[in-house]
């Protein structure tokens, strides 16, 4: 059966798969010319890997191809002839069975030769889907390859595919583990020009392995093509075998991921010297960058690109401590005509317990706003340094609101980076608070953009702050920089419900200090 037979790309990808299988087991059963057999079928083997890296859909991928049915099952044949042949009948016909596997081969040769150069136009295809708009001011976006910016001081790179020897030379023999945790190990490493990279190798096995095949070729289609100061930067991949790798640039991951920070005694290093852990204005700056980010991915690009698995564990922190957004795995794209009501519907609903949106997971329909959903966890994490959830199931969420509700914030912050706020500070922390809260509601949330302006407010009320500190517990220092308005609509968390006001943010933030 020839590709142009074949009715759809997936009946091709299960049709050449099959006859994979067939040719290995066939081989392994042969009576004459074994080596020729076990040798054509190992060849076979990587046009099955191969194949599925290809966007079978597009005509001028598949089309190529056209043939490659045939010569596999001419393959498969040629294979069981030599299960069912006498050493006479061999001895006979010895000769046109040497040529027919000398041409079999050299049309398996043929495709090995083409598929390489067919996945990278197939890679190209699925990158060609997502084209920046004319960026904002605080966004640099452009083609590959990945070129510097004014904006940007890292240094030009082009977008690299690795073999896996190639990761092994880099790495040191995967001799540096930078983290690790169940889907994946991140090494240390450094180009042959000398460029420090992280190296992240995604464990391919058990229930998994389809996960994170289609998580490598969500990131593979989406993350090159994004450039932004705030998203971390990639410098190639590898997908050799088994192997799924990608490898970024190191100092856009130098100091670990945001939760690492926000855990009591976590970080890489000392903890008691990260800026992270003892400072609130470097918790808001790493809040507004990542913000930026997702609101770049939501306005910016077209088509839509909703993260799916925004968490602080998937914002990490550059050498200078700015945010960078990671973790494109989950994401997908949305196109404008899909609407922001009714959203993209979805097969699985992915992501941490605790950060998910319960809109996206009752529904299985993903929008921006799940992202901010996720975001206003993230939000909370760092106004209170605790995880999304603890023992019994606990929320965050259903935790932390009833605080801010109440309007007092005093009890849920974080003590390490202040033990008693400054004016400035506070007001700064209770506008975050809201904007944590607004984002949590299960309608109209506000949009990325807007998240950023709140955010880029409370930096400006940290940095302008030169007041002396309040005593959390006083009258004057629990006054909220948002007022109640009315009890409008029940808010629903992961597991937990409460009611709460809708508040609107005071238009003059004015405290007073002690």
């Amino acid at each position: 059966m020839a590709v142009t037979t074949v009715a759809t790309a997936g009946q091709l990808a299960l049709y050449v798969h099959g006859l994979v299988t067939k040719i290995t087991k066939a081989a392994e059963t042969v009576k004459q010319n074994k080596l020729e057999c076990e040798h054509l079928a190992r060849r076979v083997s990587v046009i099955g890997k191969l194949l599925p890296r290809l966007q079978l859909q597009d005509p001028e991928v598949a089309q190529p191809l056209a043939g490659l049915g045939d010569t596999l099952q001419e393959a498969h044949d040629l294979i069981v002839t030599c299960q069912k042949w006498s050493a006479s009948r061999r001895f006979l016909y010895a000769g046109v069975q040497a040529e027919k596997f000398r041409e079999v081969n050299g049309r398996i040769d043929s495709h090995l030769i083409l598929i390489p150069l067919l996945s990278h136009i197939s890679i190209s295809r699925r990158l060609d889907q997502i084209i920046p708009t004319t960026p904002t001011p605080t966004t640099t976006s452009l083609l590959l390859p990945i070129a510097a910016t004014a904006s940007d001081t890292v240094p030009s790179l082009e977008l690299q595919e690795f073999t896996s020897a190639e990761i092994t030379i880099m790495t040191g023999s995967f001799h540096h583990v930078l983290s690790e945790d169940s889907s994946m190990t991140v090494y240390k490493g450094r180009l042959h020009d000398g460029l420090e990279v992280a190296v992240k190798c995604l464990k391919n096995y058990g229930r998994q392995r389809h996960e994170q095949e289609g998580a490598f070729v969500a990131e593979l289609e989406i993350l090159p093509r994004l450039r932004h100061d705030h998203i971390v930067g990639l410098v190639g991949w590898c997908a050799e075998d088994d192997d799924r790798m990608f490898v970024y640039q190191h100092q856009h991951t130098s100091n670990g991921t945001l939760r690492e920070h926000l855990t009591l005694g976590g970080g890489r290093g000392s903890a008691s010297a990260s800026p992270v852990t003892s400072s609130w204005k470097v918790r808001v700056q790493a809040l507004l960058g990542a913000s930026r980010a997702i609101d770049h991915l939501h306005r910016v690009c077209t088509p839509q690109i909703i993260h799916r698995n925004v968490s602080s564990s998937s914002i990490l922190l550059d050498e200078t401590w700015a945010a960078r957004v990671s973790g494109f795995g989950a994401a997908v794209l949305q196109a404008a005509t899909k609407g922001e009501l009714h959203g993209q519907l979805v097969g699985e609903v992915v992501g941490h317990f605790g950060y998910v949106d319960p809109e996206y997971r009752r529904t299985h329909r993903v929008t921006p706003a799940s992202d901010v959903y996720s975001f206003g966890v993230v939000m909370l994490e760092v106004l209170t340094g605790r995880p999304p959830s603890w023992e019994e199931a606990q929320t965050l969420v259903g935790f932390a609101v009833p605080f801010i509700e109440g309007g007092n914030l005093g009890p849920l912050l974080d003590r390490r980076p202040s033990p008693e706020p400054t004016p400035g500070q506070l007001q700064a922390l209770e506008l975050v608070a809201y904007t944590a809260a607004r984002c949590l509601w299960r309608q109209d949330r506000p949009a990325m953009s807007d998240v950023v302006t709140n955010l880029d407010m409370a930096l400006g009320l940290i940095e302008r702050d030169g007041s002396k500190p309040y005593t959390i517990g006083s009258e004057r220092a629990t006054k909220t920089a948002f007022a109640e308005i009315k009890v409008e609509e029940s808010v629903e968390s992961d597991e937990d419900s409460w009611s709460w006001g809708e508040y609107q943010m005071v238009p003059s933030l004015t405290c007073m200090p002690v």
